[in-house]
Formats: C-alpha cells, structure tokens, sequence
C-alpha cells in the first residue's frame, strides 16, 4: 500500500495549536504585555499561579505583581527596559499574588517585534519556585547549623584541652610545693643543703603558680577590653635588658646563648614598661623552651624606620607551616597531647600579641618549618615629640621602710595573716592582725592604725562591707582611714569594685614584700577629698 504522507499544518492551523497549548498550560504564567507593560493575554497557568481571572487582569499593567518597594523603586519598568534593549531579561525574585501573599517565581521576559522591527510587546513566562527556594534555604540553614555545631564541637574540644592542660600546669608545680613543705616539716629533718633546696623550689614553683594565673587574668581583660597600661616614656633597651636578665638562668641551665645586640643611642617608645617587659620575657621564655642544648636565641633591637623593632631568633624547634596562621590563637597549642614536650597553657602568644597591639605596634612570627627555628619581629612605634616631656610615672621607692607606721591587717586565713604581719614588721612597720571583718572593726577604732590592710572575700562579712562600715565612721573615730585591698580577686572589675567601696589601692595577691610596703607608703598620706 501506498504509505500515507504527514500532513503539514497550515500557519493558522498550527498558530491555533499553539495558542491552545500554551492556554492550558498549568505550570507556567505564560501572557502577553503590550509595549507599555499592560496585560494583554492569560493563560490557565497564570490564572493558578497568580490567582486573577482573565477578564480581572487583561488591560491592567503587569506592575501589580510586583511588591510596593520594588515599583517604588521602578523595577518593572526597568526589567522592560532591558528586554526591549537587549531582547529578553531573566531573573528571580518575589512577586506577589492577587491575595497578597508573595511567591520566589523564575521570570523571563521576551521583546516581540514584527518583520521591520518594530516592538509590538512582550512575551512574558513566570514559574512559581517558592517550593524550591524553602528546599534551598532549608538546605543552608542545615549547611548553616552544623557549620555552628561543628564550630561549637572544636570551641568545646579546645575547652576541654585547655582545662586539662590547666590542671596539669597547675598540679605540677602545686606537687613541688606541697612535697617540699612536707620534707621541711618532716621530724626527722633535712641536711642543710636540702633545705636549701627546697625552699628555692617552693619559690620557683610558687612564681610559676603566680605566672599561670596572671595569665588567665589578662586573657579574661583583653577577652572584656579591660587592660589597665600605666604608659610613659621608656627605653627600649631598658625593658629588653631586664627580660634577657630575668631569662639568662634558664638560658644558661640548659647551656644556650642568649645574646642581645641594642644600639648605643636611647631608643624611647611610649609604652607600659612592664608590660613590654612581659612582652619580651614571654617571647624570650618560649624562644629558650623550644631551643634545644647547646642552641642560641638572640634578641636585637634596631631602628629601622619610623618604628623601633625587636627580632627574636632561635634555631629551636621551629613552626610546622599548617600551624603557623594559628599560632595566635587562644589556647591553641601545636602539640595538645598528654605526651606533648614541653608545658604552658596556650596562651603566651595571644597576650603578646594584644599587648603589642595595644601599644600601637604589630607583631610578626616566621619560621621556615619544624625543626629550622622561628623568628618573632615586633614594630613599635617611636616616642612622638609631644611626649618626650611629658611627666614619667613615679617608680615605688626601692628598700622602702614603714618606720613609725601602724598598720592593721585583717586576713581570715590564719597563715596569710602570719605572712603579711611577718612581711610589714620586716620593714618596721607596727602590725596589729584580726581575723575577721568585725575583729577589725573593733581594733580600728581602738588603735587607730596609719593604714588598713584587708582581705575582700571573708565569712560573715566582706571587706566590702567593711570598708563601708569604716567610711562610715567620723574622722576623729578612724573614717578616714587609708586602706587596701589585699586580695585574690585580680580583675579590672575588681579593683574597680573595691577603689568604688571605698579602699584607695588594691593589690592581687600574692603581693611581695616590697609592693606592698610602697603601698602602704603610697596610702599613709590620702585625705578624702
């Protein structure tokens, strides 16, 4: 049989299909704009995705599916605009139903011109992607959660090393301390040299007990803004020296060279010198931690610009190259396990680098890997001339003497009591004790002492409230009495505390003898008012 040849449609026979395939279209809004933007067809998808009948919508402009901001701001016509320019415009983005309520719809916008060019509309097809859109963002905010729980699991792990190897760092020395004093207690007693000994090893250990709190401290200051600089004009020589004096024993225990190389001219900086002091003892500790025997760390200081700059170098343990951008970092240590080589907390580094930053300079750390060393450079900026005349603060006193001096300690701790009494009479102070808030109270007014010496946190009363019942007293009774804080509360917000209470200084413990003998010099001669 003879095969059947396919009929073409004719052009208006296939117009009519087309235009009937696109009315009963159900997922897309496809309709036709005039050039001026208003509603000139609708199909059935349009009809459900937007919600307007054919004869509610045709002859209105197709702005009102737009949100009032976007109008305002005129985005449909703009859209046109750069469809007639270009010949189609494509993007996403809200739009908004006949009810009011806002779908994520995919739009595309075609120009139509005839045979000589000219616009006769435009082409326009929406899709609603609103379901889409909720998948996608659902998706991020999932992306976006175990980002923070993965965060939080690495912040929490981090805790959780950081107070292990606090415990370790503090039992260690603790375990010297307590074993020494039990030995020295012991009836048997100990050959001279043994004493000696452990008494040298109860100090040293007691420094290093002291050095770890402080530095928790100053993390919880810089973590809360609250770092107190008392700055003046300094010598950078002076603050490098006295770090390279206080590191030399170590340095030499271990047979490394510590060399420091400073120009002969001053080099002023305006800076707080015991912070700077610290600064570089830190650096200079760690340089001498990480050397091996018979190494070399070296410090110099130089002029290079319109900065001073210190460069620390050792040819020690060196920075492995992925811990490198980290070694800033809080409690971040580059070995955290219970078998890691050497001690400390973490956190050197990161008060280092505040401090620096603090005093207007930058901090750089470079090493070429494990095991080739690790140079620490740090710019501080040189002492403006407007400074040079300012008034230098006033250094306590060295050797000072309280010769003539009442001075009543109140202490509920019976051994840190003996201890402040042993230390004021050391330097002729007369001491009177109490062991609590009212014991003190009563011997205030009855030996009317120069100056009051007391503990913040003790049962039954406070120092606080101590202080307020003393202030509270008429002169010729004690009211006016100097008085400091002695105290293990060492945060800003507590010597803020106890300065707002009433005390004229506050001083963490442990305090040596000679901080606080200048303290009680420094009080013996405050008025109110």
């Amino acid at each position: 049989m003879p095969r059947k040849q396919r009929r073409t449609p004719k052009p208006a026979e296939a117009q009519r299909h087309f235009r009937l395939l696109v009315e009963t279209v159900l997922d897309y809004a496809i309709f036709m704009l005039d050039p001026h933007g208003n509603v000139a067809s609708w199909n059935a998808g349009a009809e459900r995705i937007k919600g307007y009948r054919s004869e509610e919508i045709i002859g209105r402009n197709f702005s009102v599916f737009y949100r009032p901001e976007d109008v305002a701001r005129g985005h449909p016509h703009q859209e046109l605009a750069i469809a007639t320019r270009e010949g189609r415009y494509e993007e996403e983005g809200w739009r908004v139903r006949k009810d009011g309520s806002l779908f994520w719809a995919s739009v595309t916008i075609t120009a139509i011109r005839d045979a000589h060019g000219v616009l006769r509309g435009f082409a326009k097809v929406t899709r609603d992607l609103t379901q889409r859109r909720a998948a996608e963002e659902q998706r991020m905010q999932l992306m976006r959660e175990q980002t923070a729980r993965e965060a939080a699991e690495r912040a929490n792990q981090l805790k959780d090393e950081f107070l292990a190897v606090l415990s370790h760092e503090l039992r260690t020395p603790l375990n010297a301390i307590v074993g020494w004093s039990h030995l020295l207690r012991s009836p048997a007693g100990l050959p001279p040299d043994q004493v000696q000994r452990g008494l040298e090893a109860i100090e040293r250990n007691a420094i290093i007990q002291t050095q770890i709190v402080s530095d928790v401290l100053d993390v919880s200051r810089m973590t809360s803004g609250k770092v107190h600089l008392s700055p003046r004009r300094v010598d950078a020589r002076e603050f490098v020296t006295a770090a390279v004096d206080t590191v030399r024993p170590a340095a030499d225990a271990r047979r490394i060279e510590l060399r420091s190389t400073l120009p002969f001219d001053p080099q002023f900086v305006w800076g707080d010198p015991d912070r700077l002091q610290q600064v570089v003892w830190n650096l200079l500790s760690n340089a001498v931690k990480f050397t091996p025997t018979g190494g070399r760390v070296e410090v110099t200081v130089t002029r290079p610009d319109s900065h001073v700059e210190l460069t620390i170098r050792d040819n020690g343990a060196g920075i492995a190259a992925d811990f490198l951008p980290h070694i800033f970092e809080m409690f971040r240590q580059a070995d955290a396990t219970s078998s890691r080589a050497h001690g400390g907390l973490g956190l050197g580094l990161a008060i280092v680098k505040r401090l620096v930053e603090l005093h207007g300079g930058a901090i750089r750390v470079q090493s070429a890997g494990e095991g080739l060393g690790t140079t620490v450079s740090i710019k501080l900026p040189i002492l403006p001339v407007a400074k040079a005349g300012a008034a230098e603060r006033a250094e306590p006193p060295a050797g000072t003497r309280l010769d003539g001096i009442s001075v009543l300690v109140v202490e509920d701790h019976a051994d840190s009591r003996d201890l402040l009494v042993t230390m004021l009479a050391g330097v002729g102070a007369a001491v009177s004790s109490a062991g609590s808030a009212a014991e003190g109270l009563a011997l205030l007014s009855e030996e009317r002492p120069n100056v009051l010496v007391s503990d913040l946190e003790m049962p039954h009363e406070s120092g606080y409230e101590l202080i307020q019942k003393v202030r509270a007293l008429p002169p010729e009774a004690g009211g006016l009495t100097p008085a400091i804080a002695l105290t293990a509360h060492a945060r800003e917000i507590d010597r803020m505390q106890a300065l707002a209470a009433g005390f004229q200084t506050h001083l963490a413990k442990p305090a040596l003898p000679e901080e606080l003998a200048a303290a009680v010099a420094a009080v013996v001669g405050w008025k109110r008012g």
